[in-house]
């Protein structure tokens, strides 16, 4: 039996960070810029494991749960890095399906001055999780379930829904883009994907403006990042949001901090904290995320993770 199941990605990230990487600022945002046709001489180059299956899996095993991951990847040399990684986490990866035909997705991360980044992905095996690749006894068996994106797979999502709801397992969810547009077209019920606690960042959670009404009424919990300014979280049955506030600390880089808040926040609600207390918890974990390279090394244990 495992306390924690997550479900998602499980991918290489290879990040590269030049101080030649021109940011420019347009009206559509911030551009990272650089010549074309040109070397660019690179002050960092560094490969890790990322995903949001993955990230969260070793997010929540440092936290002192038995946990395992759902995911997909190939059988090739990143699959070898992804699983050595989970192992080291003392993450149990006996639930990952490995197809032979396809190939194990990664990313590669142009990180700015600043620590933004530009993200290039390609998802590869990660986004084919199908129904029979997910484990129903073992869920069933567990204590919590915590789903990031899966790519859009609703049939997939609809029997993880399913599962969920019919073994009244706790869950916390934190879709991608593309479930969102499920949801925004109407192919996916809020309903069909009960959850306790429901995570998203300040435009997820302004591209699904017309559901928001109905999300309040029906997730207990919906927490809303907004990077270095807080957030604030939607308590069902409170009319106020619990604002609550970033830890401050200069970015060496970015990736999974979101990840990484889901998880200390899930944690905090997990270990009887209150919703801005647990809050708390997830800036603590992002904060440390953001001084390295990769969405996990930064990832704290327990007792850090607690105090």
């Amino acid at each position: 039996m495992f306390d924690v199941i997550t479900i998602g990605s499980a991918l290489v990230d290879i990040f590269i960070k030049s101080k030649d990487f021109e940011l420019r600022k347009t009206r559509g945002g911030v551009m990272l810029c650089q010549m074309y046709d040109q070397k660019i001489a690179v002050d960092n180059f560094e490969v890790a494991t990322g995903g949001g299956g993955g990230n969260t899996a070793v997010g929540f095993s440092r936290a002192g749960f038995t946990t395992a991951v759902i995911s997909e990847t190939g059988r090739d040399a990143l699959a070898r890095l992804v699983l050595d990684d989970l192992h080291k986490n003392c993450v149990q990866t006996s639930l990952i399906a490995q197809e032979r035909r396809e190939s194990t997705g990664g990313s590669a991360i142009l990180v700015g001055s600043d620590g933004g980044r530009t993200v290039m992905v390609h998802r590869g095996a990660s986004s084919m999780l199908d129904p029979h690749d997910i484990a129903v006894r073992p869920m069933k068996n567990s204590s919590w379930i915590h789903l990031s994106s899966i790519a859009g797979r609703i049939l997939t999502l609809k029997k993880i829904g399913t599962i969920v709801a019919e073994n009244k397992l706790g869950c916390s969810w934190n879709p991608g883009t593309t479930e969102l547009e499920l949801l925004k077209s109407g192919e996916l019920s809020p309903s069909e994907l009960p959850c306790q606690i429901l995570l998203l960042n300040t435009s997820e959670w302004r591209m699904i403006q017309p559901l928001q009404k109905e999300l309040k009424k029906i997730v207990p919990e919906i927490v809303i990042t907004d990077g270095r300014k807080g957030g604030r979280i939607f308590v069902k049955g409170q009319r106020k949001a619990i604002q609550y506030q970033a830890t401050s600390k200069k970015a060496i880089e970015e990736t999974g901090a979101g990840d990484a808040f889901g998880v200390g926040y899930v944690v905090g609600r997990l270990h009887d904290r209150e919703p801005a207390a647990a809050a708390r918890v997830g800036a603590r974990n992002a904060a440390s995320v953001v001084q390295y390279f990769g969405a996990k090394a930064g990832l704290l244990h327990k007792d850090a993770l607690l105090k």
